[in-house]
């Protein structure tokens, strides 16, 4: 498809990120013209919006506009001082953008992954430089542009971090360049609204009531009119007498009615406060003067007018007036009689005004913002290495080559049409972080992600014909991730009984847990768009916003130190190897949930009550022994529920198993989760995890490794929901999907089941050497829920 400026892009971002803020008017003005932009380029796109001083904090606004105001009006020589010595002393620019980075960025974080945004773009320095601490601090991926809306951008405007930084003017280019080096920079069309275009100058007149003859100059100041236009309105009429002079105060009215008191009388001359259609009044204008050079310029020039920047303010206002009279777009008039003299000049010269009017419209018509947006927007994300948060580096430490970390899943085809590798590396990318490498912990760097050569993940998928599903998951899951390359990998086995096909992925589990691959691989199906999980993670920037209640926190903690080791069982072994050995079992999920119900206790309770009375059965447990479970609990709220990483607790719960009745056994079971659950267990082993993070690097990997080993469990189990509707990917039937979990270290049996379709999966993993107890604890669990769902089943 042959796209244009005035076409729709056929792709593009779904959702944009405006960053700006309110600060005089300038600033959400650009923001408004690029959310426009975004809306003519990429229709239905959605556009979010954050004022970022807002974001900051409660009060954070008014005070920062206060200080603003107050700095450029009343302590000019203290604004220039800080303008000057950002520009001249780099280290105070790098300490201010250090400390507001810091700031804003942590704030920003919730609102990005709440909005979940393709890009970002920032119309104000704060949030810019929030950005850029997103990106170095916490992996912010998606591309970010910064948009100097003034003609001469300043250090604090310009971040090296960002995707692009956007600049006004050639003759600006340099200067970013110079304030920040290495810094990546490019020329935008001015960000103003679409009527602000050269027009009908008369015609404007017109529809404003306005001398239809004669030159009229508009005097404005900005929204918060700093300085005393009337000055410059006293040259102008000196300078042309016959001329009309319309002076803008913006919000503020006591400059408003002093300037009516002050001009009273006189016809020449027209006080308005704030106006809404700027655009007509400009374009019925022949000279736009103003003091500050930024949105109120960018507009003028849109329009085709010529501009003076007369007494221009500190700061910004100098430097902006300095630039535009180098770049041939306006007159500066710093002096006093200067703006008479130009004025007259301009009046008796007219062909110089037309130079300067002929000079903005080039200038404006060299690039088109919708344009701009469009190849911003297709700039490739940039991910930088970033520390892992300690409940994903946890899993980091603890891998060994003997017991790697990792979440995976055997996925199932019925026959349809082939299924390629292709396919496969399709829904391998979808997991965030897939193509990157860990870096482990050293003495004084935390264990961190590392974006390393980003894998292409079609070099992560291979292809074998077998003809046995549980032989191919051991092979498969036998083999570590060469975490040095990539974190993920895939198999697509061909050759099953039945023409069924099925893939085989595994991604260490420091890049999520159950529920990323979960939401990561249903994402890339044909029939995502009914379900609400199906929906690709992304990596969080801001956390989980874990926030337990202390008394429950306190609860779990005692609890946790009460519970002490875990009891001997003979699963209880030294793994000296990676090799795997795996039970797969389907069960009928409408009978099993029948089955629970008639227990009186929820699935997930009776598929653990089962695997209690598995292990009695096979190992012959004596009454009274006990067996210990850890359950991963997921601790997701809205605000993580389609985050990447670990979201989880987990609790551990003392399975009875001496001999008793199932029900028996079924109660004692659900009972005793739900007791160590509404104790605060599982946010109490999240906020440990946690806790530890915050050790030297070295004391974390040590602690880590301690607290994520045998001595404390006998096996992990977990039951994680799954879709009951049918799930297509690329035509064929995902009719069965089975969840493999890794082993701990020193505990030799581990087991996942989870929902899908008319099934209940569930696949047991162990050692080679523990084959039997994994082979004969599967067996019964199969054998012991087959039995319960014959004689629950219903009509």
């Amino acid at each position: 498809m042959v796209t244009t400026s005035a076409s729709p892009e056929a792709e593009g971002p779904a959702r944009l990120l405006i960053v700006s803020a309110t600060m005089g008017e300038g600033h959400n003005a650009t923001a408004r013209a690029l959310r426009a932009a975004a809306q003519r380029v990429w229709p239905g796109i959605e556009v979010e919006w954050a004022d970022v001083l807002d974001v900051m904090g409660r009060g954070t606004g008014p005070v920062f506009r206060w200080i603003y105001a107050t700095s450029v009006e009343r302590l000019p020589w203290l604004y220039e001082f800080f303008y000057t010595s950002v520009w001249h002393h780099r280290w105070f620019a790098k300490a201010a953008k250090r400390v507001i980075g810091a700031w804003s960025g942590r704030r920003l974080a919730s609102v990005i992954d709440a909005a979940r945004p393709d890009a970002i773009v920032s119309t104000y320095p704060m949030g810019s430089t929030g950005l850029e601490w997103l990106r170095r601090h916490r992996g912010l991926s998606v591309p970010t542009a910064a948009w100097v809306s003034d003609i001469a951008p300043h250090p604090s405007w310009v971040h090296k971090g960002v995707t692009v930084n956007m600049v006004m003017h050639e003759v600006a280019v340099e200067a970013a360049r110079r304030s920040v080096p290495g810094a990546p920079v490019a020329v935008s069309a001015p960000p103003v609204p679409g009527r602000f275009a050269p027009g009908d100058r008369g015609a404007a007149r017109e529809r404003l009531g306005l001398p239809d003859a004669g030159p009229l100059a508009v005097v404005s100041c900005g929204s918060l009119a700093f300085g005393d236009p009337s000055g410059a309105v006293r040259e102008l009429l000196g300078g042309g007498p016959a001329a009309c002079v319309v002076v803008v105060t913006g919000r503020d009215e006591r400059l408003r009615r002093r300037l009516e008191r002050g001009f009273a009388g006189d016809e020449r001359v027209r006080v308005l406060g704030w106006v809404d259609d700027m655009a007509t009044l400009m374009t019925a204008a022949d000279l736009v003067v103003t003091n500050a050079g930024g949105a109120t310029a960018l507009e003028a020039l849109a329009c085709g007018r010529a501009v003076v920047l007369h007494d221009p303010i500190p700061g910004h206002g100098k430097a902006n007036a300095r630039l535009l009279e180098e770049a041939g777009l306006a007159r500066v008039c710093a002096g006093p009689g200067e703006l008479a003299r130009t004025v007259r000049e301009l009046v008796t010269r007219p062909e110089r005004l037309r130079a300067l009017e002929e000079a903005a419209r080039r200038h404006t018509s060299a690039h088109r913002l919708d344009d701009d947006l469009r190849v911003f927007a297709r700039q490739p994300g940039a991910a930088r290495a970033r520390p892992l948060p300690a409940p994903d580096a946890l899993f980091l430490h603890a891998s060994t080559p003997e017991v790697p970390q990792y979440v995976g899943t055997a996925l199932v085809f019925e026959p349809g049409p082939p299924l390629t590798r292709k396919d496969a590396a399709g829904m391998l990318a979808a997991v965030p972080g897939v193509g990157g490498r860990l870096l482990p912990a050293t003495l004084v760097r935390r264990a961190r992600w590392d974006p390393g050569e980003d894998a292409d993940p079609l070099s992560l998928v291979d292809e074998v014909v077998a003809g046995d599903l549980a032989r191919s998951v051991d092979a498969f899951f036998s083999v570590p991730l060469d975490t040095t390359r990539a974190l993920g990998a895939a198999r697509l086995v061909t050759g099953l009984p039945g023409q069924r096909r099925a893939l085989l992925v595994k991604l260490h589990h420091a890049l999520g847990d159950g529920m990323t691959v979960l939401q990561a691989l249903l994402s890339d199906t044909d029939t995502s768009t009914g379900l609400s999980w199906a929906i690709r993670p992304t990596t969080s920037v801001g956390g989980n916003g874990f926030r337990p209640a202390p008394g429950k926190l306190a609860g779990g903690l005692w609890e946790l130190a009460r519970a002490g080791r875990a009891p001997a069982t003979p699963l209880d072994v030294a793994i000296t190897g990676p090799d795997r050995h795996h039970a797969v079992v389907r069960l009928p999920g409408k009978e099993v949930r029948q089955a629970a119900r008639a227990l009186g206790v929820a699935p997930a309770d009776l598929l653990k009550a089962v695997f209690a009375e598995a292990v009695h059965d096979v190992l012959g447990a004596q009454p009274g022994a006990r067996f210990r479970l850890m359950a991963p609990w997921s601790l997701r709220g809205t605000g993580s529920l389609r985050a990447a990483g670990n979201h989880t607790g987990a609790v551990s719960v003392d399975l009875p198993v001496g001999p008793m009745d199932l029900r028996t056994r079924a109660s004692l079971v659900a009972n005793g989760l739900r007791e160590r659950i509404d104790a605060g267990v599982p946010e109490a082993a999240h906020a440990v995890v946690r806790l530890i993070g915050r050790l030297p690097p070295r004391l974390h990997a040590l602690a880590a490794r301690s607290v994520y080993r045998g001595d404390w469990f006998n096996a992990i189990g977990t039951v994680m929901p799954g879709p009951r509707r049918e799930i297509r990917w690329h035509g064929s039937v995902m009719s069965e999907a089975y969840p493999v979990l890794a082993l701990a270290p020193g505990s030799g049996l581990a087991w996942g089941a989870m929902t899908w379709g008319r099934w209940i999966t569930m696949v047991f993993t162990g050692t080679p050497a523990q084959a039997a107890f994994v082979d004969g604890i599967a067996t019964r669990t199969d054998a012991l829920l087959a039995e319960l769902a014959g004689d629950h089943a219903g009509p």
